[in-house]
């Protein structure tokens, strides 16, 4: 079975109103999930609020992810700040971290080598993920960062999110079909619309056939709840992917 795990947006409505993700994380191991994903953009108190993240994973031997929402390289250039972000993540104990793409293909031989030694130091394994944009978003731009990072055999892998494909007006499915082999982490949500204008909704309810990607996605790669949940949705929404997951 793929490993669950859910990103802390499914807790927006905490987050927005000011609670720490290390709060939200001391309840959530009862829910049947290895995998938590913190947001960058929610943390307050870096270092402690990291420090105490690290313990809890600990205690409720759940395995942390980091979603930076920045750009991997920028104008030619790897990140200014990256290194700042391994510093978080490894203060975390994170395995992993995953970053917008931002202009991945046009770095040169150096700056490549720049990122290299950084992923190799730290030994965090690196995603970059389709986004919602129109830079980071539509299929092409998604295909081409790939086909970049396997000519140039860089170490950085592929965070597939089911649901940002509409946002940019492509097929999630078409998307999966064709990037399905260098998919690393599966984001997943479901998508309704309200004219014309996309949104998440619960997993049932929404127009994407998110099982039968399940059902073709690698059993070894871990799938990530990302979407906003009340409360009282979220067991039974954890249900159903399980049950699509362990058939």
């Amino acid at each position: 079975m793929n490993q669950l795990g859910i990103n802390l947006l499914v807790f927006k409505n905490d987050l927005d109103n000011g609670r720490e993700q290390e709060k939200i994380l001391s309840e959530i191991g009862n829910l049947g999930i290895s995998i938590a994903e913190i947001r960058r953009e929610y943390l307050k108190n870096t270092s402690e609020e990291l420090k105490e993240i690290s313990k809890l994973a600990k205690e409720l031997d759940i395995e942390i992810y980091y979603s930076v929402p920045e750009k991997i390289a920028c104008e030619k250039r790897i990140n200014s700040n990256i290194k700042t972000y391994f510093e978080e993540a490894k203060q975390m104990g994170s395995t992993h971290i995953k970053f917008n793409i931002g202009d991945l293909e046009n770095l040169d031989v150096d700056e490549r080598k720049k990122i290299e030694d950084i992923i190799g130091y730290f030994n965090i394994k690196v995603t970059i993920e389709n986004d919602q944009t129109v830079e980071n978003g539509n299929l092409k731009c998604v295909k081409n960062a790939i086909d970049f990072i396997n000519s140039n055999s860089l170490p950085i892998g592929y965070t597939f999110d089911l649901g940002n494909w509409y946002w940019q007006n492509e097929d999630p499915k078409n998307a999966f079909d064709l990037l399905n082999f260098n998919i690393n982490v599966f984001h997943l949500k479901n998508v309704s619309f309200l004219n014309n204008t996309p949104s998440t909704t619960l997993i049932s309810e929404g127009k994407i056939d998110w099982k039968l990607m399940l059902n073709k996605l690698s059993k070894d790669i871990p799938v990530i709840i990302e979407y906003p949940i009340k409360r009282e949705d979220i067991l039974g929404e954890i249900a159903q992917v399980k049950e699509v997951l362990i058939h």
